[in-house]
């Protein structure tokens, strides 16, 4: 890699660390918590370059993604620069500056600056990539229902008239929510406690309750968090602002706790929302489907009021017997 490269991805290495800092000490967690939700692909460097650079992004890929979706890429538009990791394969030996040799068939994983743009920034080809709103999760309930069981790992889910909201049992594998509750609430309990079983199977990372008491908390409600964010749901009303005092040392850290938050959230998203989308396109086909049935039945209804009424054939009256005898 050249050296003006190296040090290019450097500097941007070097601002989003700046700006990761400056954002925890000005209690504004809750950006880089969206981004999370948003840019589920991306790492924690990467969800502050982005916002550095295009505070209002919601859905970012490469030119050539966007191409692929049938979108271009506006003229003028300035790019946002990010880190990118690749792997690069070596159809032949290949030596390096250093010496280092890289045999045919071996592959490497490799480091340079990626330029993505958001939605924003194209046009073509509708795009859908936010499915969800609080009316779409109440439509389609059934379905985000079954998608949270699944992530659950076998979990099920059953109502009953309890005192408490949810009850959580995890010798049977079973949680039970009050009965009574609108579909949102249901959501929002289903969510948060499908997350928090998500975050028990994550191995620990970061800050540890041993030294942050309420780290396990700020983890769930960071989690929950992020995926309010992507699904367009109300957020939660956290308060975030004991992360702004932690030391720089420890927000650092920190970044390895929002990687669990990442992967669980990216993880309970996927599912989710892959539901959703299938809920949508099946009703989308059985009312386009009664929609053919209702024009075909008027079609048919034109063509009928269309069609002239066949008269009557006047045919001659045969006489009868009596009316022979008397003629």
């Amino acid at each position: 890699m050249e050296d003006k490269n190296i040090k290019a991805l450097e500097e941007l290495e070097k601002t989003s660390d700046e700006k990761y800092i400056q954002m925890l000490k000005n209690n504004e967690i809750t950006k880089i918590l969206r981004a999370i939700g948003l840019f589920p692909d991306q790492t924690i460097t990467n969800d502050i370059l982005i916002l550095s650079q295009r505070p209002d992004a919601t859905c970012v890929k490469r030119m050539r993604d966007w191409n692929y979706y049938r979108r271009s890429v506006n003229k003028s538009e300035k790019s946002i620069k990010v880190i990118s990791n690749y792997i690069e394969k070596f159809d032949q030996d290949y030596e390096e500056e250093d010496g280092k040799i890289f045999t045919k068939g071996i592959s490497k994983l490799r480091t340079d600056i990626g330029y993505l743009f958001d939605i924003s920034q194209t046009n073509g080809k509708e795009y859908n990539y936010l499915y969800s709103n609080k009316e779409t999760v109440a439509q389609h309930f059934d379905a985000a229902k079954s998608a949270l069981e699944k992530t659950a790992r076998e979990y099920k889910f059953e109502f009953r008239d309890i005192d408490v909201v949810s009850i959580v049992d995890k010798d049977s594998k079973t949680i039970t929510l009050k009965d009574g509750m609108e579909l949102n609430e249901v959501v929002n309990r289903l969510i948060k406690e499908v997350t928090g079983i998500l975050l028990e199977t994550r191995q620990p990372e970061g800050l540890k309750a041993e030294t942050k008491e309420n780290i396990d908390e700020i983890e769930l409600n960071s989690a929950i968090y992020a995926i309010h964010s992507k699904l367009g749901l109300d957020l939660p009303e956290y308060d975030f602002s004991e992360i702004s005092k932690f030391s720089e040392e420890d927000m650092f850290k920190f970044k390895d706790n929002l990687n669990r938050v990442r992967s669980v959230s990216k993880q309970l998203l996927s599912n989710f929302e892959r539901a959703i989308e299938k809920s949508v396109r099946n009703l989308e086909k059985a009312e386009e489907k009664v929609e053919e049935v209702k024009v075909e039945e008027k079609q048919q209804e034109e063509v009928k009021v269309e069609e002239p009424v066949a008269k009557p054939k006047r045919t001659r009256k045969k006489q009868t017997e009596s009316e022979v005898e008397h003629a």
